[in-house]
């Protein structure tokens, strides 16, 4: 996946004067994260949910580091923000049109990198809901599908 990621990266500007906004959760939003702080982007974490309460929920996974990672991004962040109150249902959701209006302020047309089989999800918020509140046919030039069903068959 890291190196998916990189090459992605590689075909876009990201480094000095990028700022890059991220929910931050384990997996992808992470290795985007590193990948693009190691070009000399800036880094705009925007939480769920109170990062303690974040890592239990998006982050933790038994005898893995993604927790380390995570707190190791806290650090490094430009800015760490966490969704203003609202409605109890539906807080991944409301996440993804925060971070959506967040990279339209920076830019009208964000680039955005995403894990995605192309399935609907079984709930509200997950990556069909970023890409639909995006408004991206799934072959736009600044949307980047990595599909991690052949990753997951190789492992």
């Amino acid at each position: 996946m890291t190196e998916r990621v990189r090459e992605v990266l590689d075909d876009w500007p990201i480094g000095a004067g990028t700022t890059v906004i991220t929910g931050a959760a384990r997996g992808a939003d992470i290795i985007v994260a590193e990948q693009a702080y190691a070009r000399g982007a800036a880094l705009r974490l925007c939480l769920a949910l109170p990062p303690e309460e974040f890592e239990r929920v998006s982050v933790h996974l038994p005898e893995t580091v993604w927790a380390a990672r995570f707190r190791r991004l806290l650090r490094l962040a430009l800015q760490v923000e966490v969704l203003p109150p609202g409605p109890d249902e539906g807080v991944f959701a409301r996440t993804n049109a925060w971070m959506v209006e967040l990279a339209r302020e920076l830019d009208p047309d964000p680039y955005a990198i995403v894990v995605w089989d192309g399935q609907a999800g079984d709930r509200p918020g997950g990556t069909a809901d970023l890409v639909a509140r995006l408004g991206y046919p799934t072959d736009h030039p600044r949307l980047r599908v990595i599909d991690p069903t052949p990753i997951r068959r190789r492992h």
